[in-house]
């Protein structure tokens, strides 16, 4: 029974069937982002000892520029020297300078590409920053435009509320133009929304309890008794989440 128990075990492993250690997976960008950081900061390392390589051989080049154009000073400072020589003397460098300029360019786009390398690992460094503060950041179930539904009447509108901390503020507007402003809190799932109408004043409270997974509130109101009284003082709403303004072109 174990030797069946052992090969399945390991079938299920060469065939990838999925398992805990799937649900466990970590974020697939998150991870490529990781593996990058790290191939750029070992490219790092063979970038530096290639700009040490360079910087020494363009050392040489210079002192080896400096040397030619010494003798060729001590040939003009020695007498009479043949012009021919002089002429080889200058040849020579003219050669080693554009050694030692060949030698500085080559060193000017190693440390170049040094340079860029680190400020890609600055931002990638940046990006994981701020995934890992996103993924830590509790959601917020609150936040957005509501398309609202109070019964009894059936009148309809939307509901633009902001959450901060437990404190939720926004605006809204109602069938007939009925619009003002919103108050109220958000205390585990639930919701009290005081409603402040434009005209009204302070006319209800709406009580209700966020469906964060289906992106609804559903709950009852009631009428304040300092609002003057017309219909209904008391019944249910709903609302459910609107896409973001960006995605619907930014109607109300």
């Amino acid at each position: 029974m174990s030797n069946r128990v052992s090969a399945g075990l390991l079938l299920a492993l060469l065939l990838g069937l999925p398992a805990v250690a799937t649900a466990a997976r970590p974020d697939p960008s998150m991870e490529s982002l990781l593996v990058a950081l790290d191939l750029e900061r070992k490219a790092r390392i063979v970038d530096l000892i290639e700009v040490d390589r360079l910087t020494a051989a363009a050392s040489r080049s210079d002192a080896a520029a400096s040397a030619v154009r010494q003798r060729l000073l001590d040939s003009l400072r020695g007498g009479e020297p043949q012009v021919a020589d002089l002429r080889d003397d200058e040849e020579r460098v003219v050669e080693a300078e554009a050694r030692a300029r060949a030698a500085q360019e080559i060193r000017r786009a190693a440390v170049s590409r040094l340079l860029d390398r680190a400020q890609r690992i600055a931002l990638l460094q940046e990006e994981i920053v701020r995934r890992r503060s996103v993924s830590r950041r509790p959601a917020d179930p609150v936040t957005g435009r509501w398309q609202t539904i109070i019964d009894p009447g059936g009148r309809r509108g939307v509901y633009r509320l902001v959450l901060d901390g437990t404190l939720i503020s926004g605006d809204y507007v109602l069938d007939g133009e009925f619009r003002g402003s919103l108050r109220g809190t958000f205390i585990g799932d639930k919701v009290s929304i005081q409603r402040i109408d434009s005209e009204r004043g302070f006319d209800a409270t709406f009580y209700g309890r966020v469906q964060t997974l289906g992106k609804r509130i559903t709950g009852t109101w009631e009428a304040t008794a300092i609002a003057p009284s017309v219909g209904p003082v008391a019944g249910t709403w709903s609302a459910t989440l609107l896409p973001d303004e960006e995605e619907d072109g930014g109607s109300p």
